[in-house]
C-alpha cells in the first residue's frame, strides 16, 4: 500500500512538473513509466529501488537520468612532509 501512494506521490509529481524538472534532479535512476503520457519518475537513488517499484505494477522500466550530475569529489590535499634535514 505504501508503494502504491509512493508511485502514486511520484507519478503526480511529475506529471505536474516541466519535463526538464521532473527529468533533472538530484537522483541518479528514473522509472520510465508507460502509459498515455510516457512520464518520467527520477526519484530513485540506486537501480534496485527503481526495479522494485517497476515490477509492482508492471509500469515501465528504469533507465539512467540523462540530467544526473553526479557531486564533485574533491581530492584530499596530500600532506606535505617537512623536508628532510641534513646534518
Amino acid at each position: 500500500m505504501r508503494r502504491l501512494a509512493l508511485g502514486l506521490v511520484i507519478l503526480a509529481a511529475s506529471a505536474a512538473a516541466p519535463a526538464s524538472a521532473a527529468v533533472g534532479g538530484p537522483h541518479p535512476w528514473c522509472l520510465i513509466i508507460q502509459d498515455q503520457d510516457d512520464g518520467w519518475a527520477c526519484g530513485f537513488d540506486t537501480f534496485e529501488q527503481c526495479r522494485v517499484e517497476a515490477r509492482s505494477g508492471n509500469t515501465g522500466f528504469c533507465a539512467a537520468n540523462p540530467y544526473y550530475q553526479a557531486p564533485a569529489h574533491t581530492a584530499a590535499k596530500a600532506k606535505r612532509r617537512p623536508p628532510r634535514q641534513t646534518h
